[in-house]
């Protein structure tokens, strides 16, 4: 079923090409709900599944390409079609619940829910309309709201003692009269069990029951069968005695299996007053308004009605009644009355009234009827109890989860929800066109098929983490887009709690970091390049030097005169110090920070260059680094020193320490002096130069010398 080849290419009524039905078709021919498509300012029907032509009760073909209110023409008079005109203009979908819809003649409730289609270019060109049958779900909700006013009512203002109690005879709740005739509050009574009423029990005889197996509570439970009326005696708290009917009756659950009990217990019937004027007094106490109507459904009498709603006696006798309710829901009331006076069935119904302020109200309705010894229907009773903060709260969380919807729509990122369990139930537009996938195939796991294998474990890690935790989550992750390309995503997602504090659901988004990620690559590849250039830079200039180092020796050997070979040995060394000072800048692992250890070594090895038989020896630790700006020139200041120490002969101890904030280095030599005093000379003016420009403090003691670096400098 659905549209042929020709029809679906032409355009609806000059609005673009029409939407993918077969798409929609693959989802909603299944679907248990009736899905429909519609498009175009008539609302031309494109597509009808098999559930939406069974709710109206048409066939198919004859829904096909025909305007909304020509099939439907109650909802176009009834405004029912507005909405659908806002989803095709702005996109923004809409959502109503609980509406009556003139839907194939039948009166039923329905959730509607309308989203726009949209093509690959963004362009709306239909909208999705589904619906769900809540009027069941509705029924039952009233019918348990009304039964728990009812019994509010009852346990507050009944004029006889109450007792609920679970299938083990254990008390659970009490009435009013019951608490006030026990002289005991209601904790120490629903502590002590059915039996701590207050009260010893007797016989009518005066004498106590062989055991409480004999109560007439604890009977009803053990045999399955009513207790009405049995007599016995009472005697009090206070050792005053009264004698009662008690009466117990079961409470069975859908299945009919015991589910409790209901001890009731009044004084013999010598009061005179009558049943229905205490069963009116009972329900006018937990009411907004009490009424009755004659059999044919005439209006009797409103207990409550003219401070609610502003109208006389004379004003809502009748049908006048009818002039309170809201517009729009006044046909829909009428109607539902006179079909329960029709047939005799219970009546209950929803609807707004008209406060005297102009306020609107919601109220829930609901009526039975009286029926006399032949059963034919005497009078009708009915009570009107307030539902108005529900109904605001219910709206309250629908307008929130619209601007939700709303927002998320809009947001150019990847929104998602899950419930307090970490199952997705809601992803928007954008997340769909990205990654192809719909909420279905993402339950039961099936998300974490979107995540690189390599993200995928950790990804899974700190979200199982976040859950059990209740924190916020955090990570970046690559997510497969429908071409099957991974893009970078930075997934973050936050708890939101009820009142209690417990996790209701998560909302989450995934924001697309592919281009950061793809600057940081190409930032850590360039500095990797930069530290490569300079570690290939700095080797050049170690050999260079070297290279000087190795002329300046061969011109040493080739001069007679000796103090010129001195001062050219004594430039050899310097320039042999500072290659040797590169070398070890060429084993640092940062390459601005030398190990002094491996600095050590080498200026002990070049020395040894120079004097074959000196014993040198050093000592650093492995972890202790200089940075390469004092370290080179605290290089040439060792070097000095050592060669000064090699000229008076015996071993040269070469040091470093960490001491407090400050590098302490060290030359001691064993044969003789060391340090700058004696003749002034140009190593002594290097050494202090050099020191000078390091910021180091020099100390000289008894053959050692002692420069004092802080470790960071000022």
């Amino acid at each position: 079923m659905g549209l042929g080849p020709e029809e679906r290419s032409v355009p609806e009524e000059g609005r673009g090409a029409a939407p993918d039905i077969d798409a929609i078709r693959s989802f909603a021919e299944l679907a248990p709900h009736p899905v429909a498509v519609v498009a175009g300012p008539t609302h031309r029907l494109l597509y009808a599944n098999p559930a939406f032509a069974a709710a109206c009760g048409q066939d198919r073909a004859e829904l096909e390409c025909r305007p909304a209110a020509e099939l439907f023409p109650a909802l176009a008079t009834g405004g029912h079609l507005a909405p659908l005109d806002l989803v095709r203009t702005t996109g923004q979908p809409c959502r109503a619940e609980g509406k009556a819809l003139p839907f194939g003649g039948t009166d039923r409730l329905w959730d509607v829910e309308a989203s726009a289609i949209r093509a690959r270019d963004g362009i709306i060109t239909g909208v999705l309309v589904q619906l769900r049958d809540v009027t069941a779900l509705r029924g039952r909700l009233r019918k348990a709201e009304a039964a728990a006013a009812v019994l509010d009512a009852v346990l507050e203002h009944a004029p006889l003692g109450l007792a609920i109690a679970g299938a083990e005879g254990e008390v659970r709740r009490l009435s009013r009269h019951g608490l006030v005739s026990s002289g005991r509050e209601a904790a120490e009574l629903l502590a002590g069990g059915a039996s701590a009423m207050g009260w010893t029990i007797l016989r009518p005889d005066g004498h106590p029951p062989a055991g409480p197996a004999e109560l007439p509570l604890a009977r009803a439970l053990a045999e399955g069968e009513a207790v009405a009326r049995e007599p016995w005696v009472l005697r009090a708290w206070d050792g005053a005695e009264r004698s009662l009917q008690c009466s117990a009756a079961l409470v069975r659950d859908p299945a009919g299996r015991i589910a409790g009990g209901i001890l009731a217990w009044t004084d013999p019937p010598e009061t005179g007053i009558a049943l229905d004027a205490r069963y009116r007094a009972l329900v006018e106490a937990g009411a907004l308004a009490v009424w009755t109507a004659a059999a044919d459904g005439t209006i009797v009498s409103m207990g409550g009605w003219a401070p609610l709603t502003g109208q006389t006696p004379a004003q809502s006798a009748g049908w006048g009644w009818l002039q309170a309710l809201h517009p729009e829901d006044r046909g829909r009331v009428q109607e539902r009355w006179m079909e329960a006076v029709a047939t005799g069935g219970s009546y209950e119904v929803e609807y707004r009234l008209r406060a005297p302020q102009g306020r609107w109200r919601w109220t829930a309705a609901r009526a039975a009827p009286l029926r006399d010894a032949a059963g034919r229907i005497v009078e009708w009773l009915g009570v009107n109890t307030d539902i108005d903060a529900r109904k605001r709260t219910e709206r309250a969380l629908r307008d929130s989860e619209a601007r939700f919807r709303t927002l998320a729509e809009a947001m150019p990122h990847l929104v998602w929800q899950t419930d307090a369990n970490g199952e997705p139930d809601y992803v928007n537009s954008r997340w769909r066109e990205l990654t192809g996938l719909d909420l279905d195939r993402l339950r039961g796991g099936g998300w974490a098929d979107l995540v690189h294998p390599e993200d995928r474990a950790g990804l899974a890690a700190a979200w199982a983490t976040a859950r059990s935790e209740g924190r916020d989550y955090d990570v970046d992750a690559r997510l497969r887009d429908r071409e099957g390309r991974y893009r970078w995503h930075r997934v973050k997602a936050a708890p939101v709690c009820n009142a209690a504090g417990l996790v209701r659901h998560w909302v989450g988004t995934c924001t697309d970091t592919e281009e950061r990620h793809i600057a940081e690559d190409r930032l850590r590849e360039a500095l990797a390049a930069r530290e490569q250039l300079a570690r290939e830079a700095d080797h050049r200039i170690k050999n260079s030097l070297q290279l000087v180092a190795a002329l300046l020796r061969l011109q040493a050997g080739r001069v007679e005169e000796p103090a010129a070979r001195e001062a050219l040995e004594a430039a050899t060394a310097r320039v042999q110090a500072v290659a040797e000072a590169h070398r070890a800048l060429q084993q640092s692992p940062d390459f601005r920070n030398i190990r002094l250890s491996d600095m050590l070594r080498e200026l002990a090895a070049g020395a040894a260059v120079h004097h074959p038989a000196a014993d040198i020896r050093t000592a650093a630790p492995e972890a202790l680094t200089l940075d390469a700006e004092r370290a080179i020139p605290l290089a040439l200041i060792l070097s000095e020193l050592v060669t000064q120490a090699l000229r008076h002969g015996g071993p040269v101890q070469l040091s470093a320490r960490l001491d407090g904030d400050a590098i302490l280095a060290e030359v001691e030599g064993h044969g003789g002096s060391v340090g700058c005093g004696g003749k002034p000379g140009l190593g002594q003016t290097v050494v202090k130069a050099l020191a000078r420009q390091i910021a180091a403090e020099v100390t000289e003691g008894e053959g050692r010398v002692t420069l004092r670096l802080l470790q960071e400098p000022n």
